[in-house]
């Protein structure tokens, strides 16, 4: 349903919001909005960072299947005295030392296979992140546009009531009416001030929100569209929030769980490394001023117990597998529910707007009559104070219809895992989340 369609019988003057010709201000769409959010909000900018930090993880478990290197430097001061002869001086040595792990127990392998699901699963943390934010937009930007909408319609009945205030003093004055009708019409004038103060407060809310999500105050903002691209049943909605990003990340996450399984058993069996030394010292020993050593082993170590912790970390890895199966069903399950609140709330919001569209156009041909009947005198000053309320009523409940249509049509879109730049097809170039995986996955050296 076109939202123009919407607007004709709502009047919406918030329009003046929306891109005033006499200012020359061009009003901000909501896909310009996501977009600048998109590259500075500060929350993906941590995510971000966060997951870099998280791809560090595959090349520190890669590091098992390298060798060690290390330099010893030692220099020795002695004083020998023996029945025989007495020594005096010092000895300086260095060794060069090489270790290669040759079999670990399938620990190393186990380790890169667990990072490797953690990278993934950060990934579509991201995501998820990514989702929350950009729904964030959305909702600061329909609040703000729908309480601006709000507090144009109160005012604009405000002034309305103001009218209708002063007719009936002068009407008063004249003796056409009784001083209980003046009363009524200041009691309705006082509501509209309160409804005023209370849109402005609401305002005020909505235009915090915006700032804190997308980064600076809000403009003048366009009328926000309802999603188009969306599932046409409900069915078809739960299939594709299979692919929901806090699923994949619990998938992830249990598979993480089954590799730390074998990581901590590795630590049950035998490992073997190469070793190599290349030493030199001087004056190693009375009567000797130099030594060269160079000496090339196998070192194999077999584990007969260590006190009960390795057992005990095995133990822990199963239990936490357990846990992470149980948390990928929980996330299965609130998907499913969001993806049913959303598509019950976003059908409830489109019957809402048919019903309240039809109450505006009945609500102002009804106070058109009361007007004229009143101005014959076949109606009371609170008929035609009545009539008004109901048409501003109506006319707010339907504003807020809208925005609510708009909303629910994007948290369905989050619901099925779609709510990202490449879903929503937004001017933005997407964060690249194996850029960084890729430059550092195999590097050797440098910290920067």
């Amino acid at each position: 349903m076109s939202r123009r369609t919407l607007m004709w019988s709502a009047v919406f003057v918030a329009l003046l919001f929306a891109g005033r010709g006499g200012d020359g201000v061009r009003a901000e769409t909501l896909d310009e909005a996501l977009e600048r959010t998109y590259r500075e909000n500060p929350r993906l900018v941590a995510g971000r960072a966060q997951l870099r930090a998280v791809d560090e993880t595959v090349p520190q478990a890669l590091s098992g299947y390298r060798p060690t290197i290390t330099v010893d430097n030692e220099v020795l001061s002695r004083d020998v005295e023996t029945d025989r002869t007495e020594y005096d001086g010092s000895t300086a040595s260095t060794a060069l030392n090489l270790r290669q792990s040759i079999y670990s127990g399938g620990g190393t392998t186990a380790n890169v296979a667990a990072a490797e699901e953690t990278v993934r699963a950060q990934r579509a943390i991201l995501v998820s992140l990514e989702q929350d934010v950009l729904l964030d937009v959305v909702d600061a930007y329909t609040s703000t546009w729908r309480d601006r909408s709000v507090l144009e319609l109160a005012q604009t009945n405000r002034g309305r009531i103001a009218r209708q205030l002063e007719a009936t003093r002068d009407r008063f004055r004249v003796g056409d009416v009784a001083r209980t009708d003046v009363a009524q019409a200041e009691a309705r004038l006082a509501r509209a001030e309160s409804d005023i103060e209370q849109a402005r407060a609401d305002l005020s809310a909505s235009e915090a929100f915006y700032r804190d999500v997308v980064g600076e105050k809000p403009g003048a903002l366009d009328e926000p569209k309802v999603l188009e691209a969306l599932p046409s049943t409900v069915d078809a909605a739960h299939e594709l929030a299979r692919s929901n990003p806090l699923v994949l990340a619990s998938e992830y996450l249990v598979r993480n769980s089954r590799y730390r399984i074998d990581a901590a058993g590795a630590n049950l069996l035998p490992s073997l490394d190469l070793t190599g030394q290349l030493a030199y010292a001087d004056d190693p020993s009375a009567g000797v001023s130099w030594q060269k050593r160079a000496a090339v082993g196998l070192q194999l170590n077999v584990p007969l117990y260590q006190g009960g912790r390795v057992y005990s970390e095995v133990r822990q890895s199963r239990q936490t597998l357990k846990q992470r199966q149980s948390e990928l069903e929980t996330s299965v399950r609130s998907v499913q529910r969001f993806v049913s609140a959303a598509w019950d709330r976003l059908a409830a919001a489109r019957a809402a707007i048919v019903a309240i569209e039809s109450q505006v156009r009945a609500n102002r041909i009804a106070l058109n009559g009361v007007q004229e009947e009143a101005s014959v005198g076949q109606r009371t000053v609170l008929d035609v104070l009545d009539a008004e309320q109901e048409l501003f009523q109506s006319q707010t409940d339907l504003v807020r219809a809208v925005s609510i249509e708009v909303i629910a049509s994007y948290e369905l879109k989050s619901s099925v895992g779609q709510l990202t730049v490449a879903g929503l097809a937004l001017n933005v170039v997407p964060f690249d989340p194996r850029s960084y995986y890729d430059q550092q996955r195999n590097r050797l050296f440098g910290t920067d």
